[in-house]
Order: C-alpha cells, then sequence, then structure tokens
C-alpha cells in the first residue's frame, strides 16, 4: 500500500498564522495600544485661594501625534495640535485630577518635559515645567511595523499556498507512481540482509 504524502504541517500552520496578521494587524495595534502603551497626567492643586476651572499641557509634538487621551470625570478633555486642554471642571485647593491617555503608534519611551498651565475661576494663571513618564511599548512598535507592511503579509502567505498546492500535487502524483508500481511488480517487502 502507497504511503499517503501530505502537505507539511508547519508550512500550513505559517499559512494560517500570516492569513490571520494580514486580516487583524489593525485590530492588534488597537489591542496592544490598549494594553501596553497607556500613561497619564496628574494634575494636583497643592494650596491656593480659589478653585482651578482650566489646566492645559503643552507637550512634545511627537508626543502630541501620538497620543488619544480618554476623558477624565468631571472634565472636558480636548486635543488640539500640541495642546491638551482639561476644562469643564472645578478643581479645589487638595484635590488633583488624572487624564488617561493611550499611544496609537510607537513612539521611543522615556521621560518628557510638559508646560502646565493652570486657569482660576477669576482668571489667575500658573505654569510649571514637569516630567512626564511616556511608556515604551515594544509589541506596539512590532504589531504597528506588521500593518504598515501587510500586503507583504499577503504576499508571503500566497507563497506558502502556492508551495503547499505544488507539494500536495507532487505528492499525489508520487502516491500514484507508486500504486502503478505495486500493480505491476506487486507488494514490496524488506529485503533480508545476507
Amino acid at each position: 500500500m502507497a504511503r499517503r504524502r501530505r502537505p507539511s504541517i508547519p508550512l500550513i500552520i505559517l499559512f494560517i498564522i500570516l492569513l490571520f496578521l494580514f486580516l487583524f494587524s489593525g485590530t492588534l495595534v488597537e489591542l496592544a495600544s490598549q494594553w501596553s502603551a497607556q500613561g497619564s497626567f496628574t494634575f494636583s492643586y497643592v494650596s491656593g485661594n480659589e478653585a482651578i476651572v482650566s489646566i492645559t499641557y503643552t507637550l512634545p509634538q511627537e508626543l502630541a501625534d501620538a497620543m488619544a487621551p480618554e476623558q477624565a470625570t468631571g472634565w472636558t478633555v480636548n486635543l488640539a495640535d500640541n495642546v491638551l486642554s482639561v476644562t469643564g471642571g472645578t478643581l479645589n485647593p487638595g484635590d488633583s485630577v488624572t487624564v488617561d491617555y493611550r499611544l496609537t503608534h510607537y513612539i521611543k519611551g522615556g521621560t518628557r518635559t510638559v508646560t502646565t498651565t493652570s486657569t482660576t475661576a477669576s482668571g489667575t494663571t500658573s505654569t510649571n515645567q514637569s516630567p512626564l513618564q511616556v511608556p515604551e511599548a515594544f509589541l506596539l512598535a512590532i504589531l504597528g511595523m506588521l500593518h504598515q507592511n501587510a500586503i507583504w503579509l499577503l504576499v508571503l502567505a500566497i507563497i506558502v499556498l502556492v508551495i503547499i498546492i505544488v507539494l500536495f500535487i507532487l505528492g499525489k502524483k508520487k502516491d500514484k507512481e507508486q500504486e502503478n508500481k505495486e500493480e505491476e511488480t506487486g507488494p514490496t517487502s524488506p529485503q533480508e540482509p545476507i
């Protein structure tokens, strides 16, 4: 009986992985952004005589371009160009407000300097600079690169599929040749050593 040849299982698995990455690379970038590329701004109002009603953060441009801020409870958060505005709420002395954000694409992690300006109800402003730690998100970098080059994943998947089909056809042909040979000569048996 001829042995049935099958396409290589690792090639089939590789084809499935490449096709999956092609179809879902954008979704994977979004998930990596939510899981591994999150940070936050916290503004603490230590002492003062009146409530703060507006806070603005002037960000480095590369950070502003890669950032998607979340809304803070009781406040309206808006990002325009490189200025993040937190308005519409009231911050009393001793309170703080935190704005969470996530990175939508990879930028190098590390410390950035952010300029913060707070404005009170009477219009008094106070400005200071503070460091902000940007998370290092290598997973986002890798998945972002795959997403930007998704067409090549499809090309590789097609090449692997062609190889699988060729191996399957060659295997069928060899199986047929083996069956014909067995019909002509009868089943082969292992020879005894002399």
